[in-house]
């Protein structure tokens, strides 16, 4: 009798572990179960998307990083409006041995201009300004100096949405791009350095204007930099500021600012910067006379600031994605469905887009590209999304159309999605 109930005892005693450790195991290969108890507010890190259903990804972004022989990259992803993965990759600092976490930012270069669009269609949005509105004159929004000397009376026909689809008339075929040319509008204006954006203003709006507004695109990092002094008139407010303030912070973003130009201005968490582009030397913007290394000192970065200059985290640049993505499921669109569809659908005349780079269907992306900077935010189909920045300008290849075909491939192999969202977890 003893025997059997001795039996029967531990029968039931190995049935109960054999079921707790399978439940246990169940609980921890599962990575919506083992996301679920992760604490808000935390600073994301590798970890946190270290899971073995996403291993695509890693492996595929391990072949960009080899390809492409690029020091360190950020990438994020966004399926059906829920952040699923956060990772860095390489290095953040080469030298002191720094690996990328999904904190680290990164100058994003040209995505800054999809951040100045929101805030412009904000405004409109609010009814602080409209797409028809001028820029330039007595019925303008920026009058006086040193907006007062016009060589062409067409420039006062520049409107709004002429700046924000890059067909207000410029031509880089003219001077080149003017936010790039400090030595050249020293010489021709005889003005001082260092070159001020007043001086840039007073050098392009003196000279011709090669096309009627309305009619030509021609990309335009001036347009987009006049688009922050449109933010400023309006607002009463510093560019940056503002867009931190009623844009970004309310939304979430807390890790953007626009850049420094020289490796002693990084910001906290700011990645260093790589080129290795044949020409990676040049003449000082400072007017020093002597040659910087592109990344840090060749070019204005601080100046570029609405059409190039924020630094950001991938994180938060997919909470700005999220922000104008169409999609309301889950986080609502600060603006109107008009306003999204004009950003993608474009307005009057030439249909380009605003803000976006390119739109193809329900394919919308954004590129960007510094001295050191490689950059594509998506807004892909199928509910998916997705950005990868490089501190990287690599010596060959093309990083938009590798880092596109390699997050698709590792889609397409990923069968099981993990339902946590690293939104309600990052800080």
């Amino acid at each position: 009798m003893y025997y059997k109930n001795w039996l029967r005892s531990a029968f039931l005693l190995i049935t109960f572990l054999l079921f707790t450790s399978f439940s246990a195991g169940d609980k921890f290969h599962s990575p919506a179960t083992e996301e679920a108890h992760l604490p808000k507010g935390v600073q994301l890190t590798n970890k946190h998307s270290d899971l073995p259903s996403l291993k695509p990804l890693d492996s595929m972004m391990n072949r960009v990083i080899r390809n492409l022989r690029l020091e360190g990259a950020t990438v994020a992803l966004v399926k059906d409006e829920k952040l699923v993965y956060a990772k860095g990759f390489g290095y953040a600092d080469k030298e002191g041995k720094v690996k990328v976490e999904p904190y680290h930012r990164f100058r994003i270069g040209s995505v800054s201009k999809l951040i100045t669009a929101i805030a412009v269609l904000k405004l409109v949005d609010e009814g602080k300004i409209t797409l028809d509105d001028y820029v330039f004159g007595e019925r303008g929004i920026l009058n006086g100096k040193p907006y007062d000397k016009v060589s062409n009376r067409n420039i006062y026909q520049i409107k709004v949405k002429h700046l924000l689809n890059h067909t207000a008339g410029w031509s880089l075929i003219t001077y080149g791009d003017p936010m790039f040319i400090p030595h050249k509008i020293h010489k021709m204006d005889k003005v001082s350095y260092p070159i001020e954006f007043d001086d840039v203003v007073k050098f392009v709006l003196t000279r011709h204007l090669p096309y009627r507004p309305g009619t030509r695109f021609d990309y335009s990092n001036f347009g987009y930099c006049l688009l922050g002094s449109v933010i400023e008139k309006v607002t009463g407010d510093d560019y940056e500021e503002w867009v931190i303030d009623h844009i970004l912070a309310p939304n979430g973003v807390k890790n953007m600012a626009i850049a420094g130009n020289f490796e002693k201005d990084r910001l906290r968490n700011e990645v260093k910067y790589y080129d290795y582009s044949v020409d990676n030397q040049q003449l000082s913007f400072t007017g020093s006379g002597k040659m910087a290394y592109k990344p840090y000192g060749a070019d204005d970065v601080t100046m570029l600031g609405p059409a190039g200059g924020w630094v950001a985290n991938s994180v938060d640049l997919m909470r700005v994605l999220v922000m104008v993505d169409g999609y309301s499921k889950r986080y609502k669109d600060i603006l109107s469905a008009d306003l999204i569809k004009k950003m993608t659908g474009g307005v009057g005349g030439i249909n380009q887009p605003l803000g976006w780079r390119s739109v193809r269907g329900e394919h919308w992306w954004r590129t960007g590209t510094l001295s050191g900077t490689s950059a594509l935010l998506t807004r892909d189909e199928k509910g998916y999304s997705w950005v990868v920045v490089s501190n990287t300008t690599p010596r060959r290849g093309s990083f938009p159309s590798t880092s596109r075909w390699a997050i698709r491939e590792a889609i397409k192999q990923i069968k099981n999605w993990p339902s946590h969202n690293l939104f309600d977890v990052a800080e």
